[in-house]
């Protein structure tokens, strides 16, 4: 929203603080997602990295796609937990109600939660794994060597585009969560009770009719 010269700011600073967090997490991974599609990093144009450091570009992503993706359960996770327990408590009012169906076993949005949490953190060991074990059949990148030039080149497997459609099938959902639960905006901003200009121009008019 544009301010004239003297207009009154109203604005909720928690709510203001959440949103650039949250903005900043998926910026990060917008910027990870695409140094995985085209080994691209932030302020660098493809055009100026080689083709084995793109690869590798690429390969690193992944990790960096997983972080971000942690990050936006974090934020995520009290909001989502807060409004799952109260559908339960609401669902369930009994303590023999809940106790047949306790809360971790319920389909809830904030086990769905954690179940792309435990996902998240499969992924990472993955790779960890692939570092650290000598075989190839489960790398994300390989070096080969060209039989022509006898040059070494990087190649990325097929265990990376799959992790790579996996990510993005979990951002989704992930996604789909927070929208749920109003953590972030489909693009439209609702329409609060009283729009920021009409809030500061009630204020004003209680300060002139004082």
């Amino acid at each position: 929203m544009a301010y004239e010269p003297g207009d009154i700011k109203v604005f909720n600073p928690n709510k203001e603080i959440s949103k650039e967090i949250t903005l900043e997490i998926l910026i990060r991974h917008r910027d990870a997602m695409k140094q995985a599609r085209t080994g691209e990093l932030v302020g660098i144009s493809v055009e100026n990295i080689s083709d084995n450091d793109r690869k590798m570009n690429q390969a690193r992503a992944l990790s960096l796609i997983i972080a971000s993706q942690r990050k936006m359960i974090t934020v995520s996770r009290p909001i989502i937990f807060f409004g799952a327990t109260q559908k339960w408590k609401k669902k369930f009012k009994s303590d023999k109600e809940k106790d047949k169906n306790p809360f971790d076993k319920n389909d809830n949005d904030y086990n769905k939660l954690i179940e792309w949490l435990e996902f998240l953190r499969h992924c990472g060991q993955a790779i960890i794994k692939a570092d650290e074990t000598k075989t190839l059949a489960d790398d994300f990148m390989v070096v080969k060597t060209d039989n022509e030039t006898g040059e070494d080149y990087n190649e990325l497997t097929n265990n990376f585009y799959d992790m790579l459609d996996d990510l993005e099938s979990s951002y989704e959902q992930i996604y789909l969560l927070m929208l749920t639960n109003k953590i972030v905006s489909a693009g439209i901003e609702e329409d609060e009770e009283l729009t920021y200009k009409e809030k500061e121009q009630e204020m004003v008019k209680r300060v002139v009719e004082a």
